[in-house]
C-alpha cells in the first residue's frame, strides 16, 4: 500500500467513526435521549449505577468511562456524574484526570488519522497558521479551553495540526481546570440542594453562587494572564 493510499485509508477510518457517532446521536433512540435533558439525566443515572456497583473499582471504572466517552460525546454528563458520585473534591480530581487523558487520546487519534491528509490542505495562509500553531501551541490550546471551545473538536483538530503534544497537554490541563472545577462544584452543589430544597431562596447559597462567580471570572483569565506576562491586550500578532 502506497503512502497516499494509507493517508486516504486513515481519513476513511476517521470519517466512518465520525459518521457512526453522528448516526448514533441523531438517528437512534439512545442518541435522541442524549439530546434531551431527561435523556442526559438517564445517562448520568446509568453511569452512577454502573460505577456505584463496582465497589473499590468504581473510581478507575469511572475514569475509563470518561476517557472513552469523550472520544465521541460531550464532557458535561461525565462531569455531572463525577460530582454526583464522588462529591465536589474527589469529583474534580477524577473529572480532570479523565478529561486530560481523554483529550490526549483524541489528540493522538487525530494525529495518526488526520495529520497526513491535513498537511496537503494546509497551504498558503492556512499553512502559516499551522506553523504558528506549532510555535504558539500552548497559548492557543489554553485560551480555547478557557473560552469553552467545543472539547471534541479541539482535541481532534489539534492532533491534525502541528501543535506539539506537550503544548496540547499542558494547555488542556491548565485551561480545562477552571471549567471542570466550576462544573463539578456546580453539580455537586445541586446534588446537595436537591436533598434539602424547600424554597427558591435555597438556591442563593455559596455552592451555587461561588461557581457562578468563577464562571464569570474565568472569561477574564486570559487578559489577566497577559497582564501578568507583560503582554499587550491586543497582541496575538504572532498568529497573524
Amino acid at each position: 500500500m502506497t503512502a497516499n493510499e494509507k493517508k486516504y485509508l486513515k481519513l476513511c477510518v476517521f470519517l466512518a467513526f465520525a459518521g457512526a457517532v453522528a448516526y448514533g446521536i441523531f438517528f437512534t433512540p439512545y442518541g435522541h435521549r442524549l439530546l434531551s435533558p431527561d435523556g442526559r439525566k438517564e445517562t448520568i443515572d446509568w453511569i452512577d449505577h454502573l460505577v456505584g456497583s463496582a465497589g473499590p473499582f468504581g473510581p478507575p471504572l469511572f475514569i475509563l468511562l470518561y476517557i472513552l466517552g469523550v472520544q465521541a460525546l460531550p464532557a458535561t454528563p461525565f462531569n455531572a456524574a463525577g460530582a454526583f458520585l464522588f462529591g465536589k473534591f474527589l469529583g474534580c480530581a477524577y473529572n480532570l484526570l479523565g478529561a486530560t487523558v481523554g483529550a490526549s487520546l483524541s489528540f493522538f487519534l487525530g494525529r495518526y488519522l488526520l495529520r497526513d491528509f491535513a498537511k496537503d490542505l494546509l497551504s498558503g495562509k492556512l499553512g502559516e497558521l499551522d506553523r504558528n500553531a506549532e510555535t504558539h501551541g500552548f497559548p492557543v490550546v489554553f485560551y480555547l479551553r478557557i473560552f469553552w471551545f467545543p472539547f471534541i473538536f479541539l482535541n481532534y483538530g489539534a492532533g491534525a495540526s502541528r501543535i506539539r503534544f506537550r503544548d496540547f497537554f499542558w494547555g488542556t490541563l491548565l485551561g480545562s481546570t477552571p471549567a471542570i472545577v466550576i462544573a463539578t462544584l456546580f453539580f455537586g452543589g445541586i446534588r446537595e440542594i436537591l436533598a434539602t430544597y424547600r424554597h427558591p431562596s435555597d438556591l442563593l447559597t455559596f455552592d451555587i453562587l461561588f461557581p457562578a462567580a468563577l464562571l464569570g471570572g474565568s472569561f477574564f483569565l486570559p487578559s489577566i494572564l497577559r497582564r501578568i506576562r507583560g503582554e499587550e491586550a491586543t497582541e496575538p500578532a504572532a498568529l497573524e
